[in-house]
């Protein structure tokens, strides 16, 4: 039986006080645990970390992990390893031109995603990602834990490049996603939000 493939997570440091333990650890154990996909998971605090993470993702041995998830706090275009430390989407794209060829990035931190397309275009072009998805608004970590947990597994186990898309857009999560701010975009230059919907005659809000 041919194992499952795999998503490369970094996570940042979601709490100034280390007496917190808030991590998305249990999201991926239990879709591991569900047979839906294996997990590499790892912390990254500083810029030199996760750029030490990245390379090691690259190698041949983890071939299989073509989910890339980052884990952490974020603002318009940028990603916050920590409180002290961020780093922008074109910084990563800049130390990984062209390698990250055919994945598919799922960006789990608030905001990230407000940017304009030809800045999340020019990212793709870049980096050679299929695709970047994930939040243009501020997210509730619950909501969008609940959320993530389908994305993952369409992203990971769905062959078709938007099936990120495709279950967002459904009848089931439309308004999860829309009231998330849920965003895909793609590298032949597509972007696409998903819009509120309308459910027996009445819209449900955001």
């Amino acid at each position: 039986m041919p194992q499952p493939k795999g998503v490369f997570c970094i996570e940042g440091e979601w709490d100034h006080d280390l007496t917190k333990r808030r991590t998305v650890l249990p999201t991926l154990d239990m879709l591991e645990r569900l047979g839906s996909l294996r997990h590499i998971h790892r912390s990254a605090v500083t810029r030199d970390q996760l750029r030490y993470h990245l390379e090691k993702w690259l190698t041949a041995r983890y071939a299989a992990y073509q989910v890339g998830f980052f884990a952490l706090h974020g603002s318009p275009r940028h990603m916050w390893l920590s409180r002290s430390h961020s780093t922008s989407l074109d910084e990563v794209a800049g130390w990984i031109p062209g390698r990250w060829h055919g994945k598919r990035i799922y960006i789990g931190g608030c905001s990230v995603l407000r940017g304009s397309d030809s800045y999340l275009t020019d990212f793709l072009y870049e980096t050679g990602a299929s695709l970047v998805c994930g939040f243009t608004k501020q997210v509730d970590w619950i909501e969008s834990a609940a959320f993530e947990m389908v994305i993952l597994d369409r992203l990971v186990n769905s062959g078709r490049v938007d099936s990120a898309e495709q279950l967002a857009s459904s009848a089931r999560w439309a308004p999860l996603a829309s009231h998330l701010g849920f965003r895909v975009v793609y590298a032949n230059g597509s972007s696409v939000k998903i819009p509120k919907m309308r459910t027996g005659g009445s819209t449900v809000s955001a």
